[in-house]
């Protein structure tokens, strides 16, 4: 029997035009009003759109393989199974920014959250670095991941990495070679989520849809925890 669903969270954050954002501009323009075509219709037809423009990796966003490596798999090559499956929270908030996120945190939040890291699982790292999205200098003043670390996790097996982190990387390493480390080796990653601190102590399904793009290198995402 499928357990009932007693709570949807919302992981992402909003978006909007010029949203706070490290990988390009975003803008939300309109090319059909309401009032205009009202107007020249004569009152038979009022509809409004928009148009958007902005990069692939903005926001609550996913990164497949292909962001990294010329012959990793696009977003339209990765399965959904590897974006709906259970969650695994493991808390890390009393990481300070600049500070980086070690082994022996990761196993000290495994032990913690009952739960041992491996495959079949969207390994979530909560840093409570959402507070801090959008002000200034957020998307290097941050905790992160070092390549030691993330290759141990991909030694692990862990299915996909998701964080509330906007960067996994040191921020002085601008090769990103914590992304490489994963991407590399077919770990996907969700990134700037939110809302984590919802999911303490709880059990539940990790929901990660991402546009069905062909070669894509990634897409911002609509993800959400449903809770058991």
């Amino acid at each position: 029997m499928v357990p009932a669903i007693r709570e949807i969270i919302d992981l992402s954050h909003e978006m909007y035009s010029n949203m706070p954002n490290i990988g390009g501009q975003v803008s939300f323009f309109t090319t059909e009003e309401h009032a205009y075509l009202s107007e020249i219709t004569g009152g038979k037809m009022s509809m409004e759109a928009r148009m958007i423009l902005m990069p692939e990796h903005c926001g609550t966003h996913l990164d497949v393989p292909l962001h990294s490596d010329p012959d990793g798999a696009g977003v339209d090559k990765v399965p959904l199974e590897q974006l709906i499956l259970p969650g695994h929270l493991l808390d890390l908030t009393h990481k300070k920014n600049g500070e980086a996120i070690t082994v022996a945190d990761f196993e000290a939040a495994e032990k913690a959250s009952g739960q041992q890291l491996g495959p079949g699982k969207a390994t979530v790292c909560w840093t409570g670095a959402d507070k801090d999205w959008g002000k200034p200098g957020f998307a290097m003043n941050r905790p992160y991941v070092p390549t030691e670390v993330a290759e141990w996790l991909v030694g692990r097996g862990i299915t996909i990495f998701c964080t509330d982190l906007i960067g996994m990387d040191d921020p002085s390493e601008w090769w990103w070679p914590t992304h490489a480390a994963w991407l590399t080796k077919g770990v996907c990653m969700v990134q700037q989520l939110c809302n984590l601190d919802r999911l303490a102590g709880k059990e539940f399904l990790f929901v990660c849809l991402p546009l069905n793009m062909r070669d894509g290198t990634g897409c911002p995402v609509r993800a959400a925890a449903l809770v058991f």
